[in-house]
């Protein structure tokens, strides 16, 4: 084989190598950048529901005390679609998994402290079923979703 074969390959593997790590670095940036924005936005939609969650268990001790308030009712539904959410960007691979275990915990904590909570998440899933929240069983996200 004569030289300039021999350079034009190395360049080539070299070349190859380059554009690899350039692509590599690229996907891992594009990844990166669509995390934060989900949690950004995640974040900040919780933070706008953070004070309906305690103004439900405070307020409703019954299902039918929380059902005499449509917009709990409505706003709570909301946290119920961010915890869907979540957990479907999750189960994407586009919501890190520290990140996801920091929420679970948080919906966690809502769904298993407060029966209220429980209650209300019982009967969305009775009248709408798991469909409507991207899941097969009612459980999915509250309770195990690990």
């Amino acid at each position: 084989m004569n030289s300039q074969i021999i350079v034009s390959i190395i360049l080539g593997v070299f070349a190859s190598l380059i554009a690899g790590a350039n692509f590599y670095m690229n996907w891992r940036l594009a990844k990166d950048k669509l995390n934060k924005e989900l949690f950004t936005e995640f974040n900040a939609r919780y933070d706008k529901l953070n004070d309906t969650l305690y103004e439900i268990v405070e307020k409703c001790k019954t299902i039918e005390d929380l059902q005499a308030q449509p917009l709990l009712i409505y706003r709570l539904n909301d946290y119920f679609n961010l915890c869907a959410e979540e957990y479907y960007w999750y189960n994407k691979g586009r919501i890190d998994k520290l990140i996801w275990k920091a929420w679970h915990s948080g919906m966690n904590h809502w769904y298993q402290s407060y029966r209220i909570i429980q209650q209300a998440w019982d009967l969305e899933i009775q009248k709408n079923g798991c469909k409507s929240f991207y899941i097969k069983e009612s459980n999915e996200f509250f309770k195990n979703g690990m």
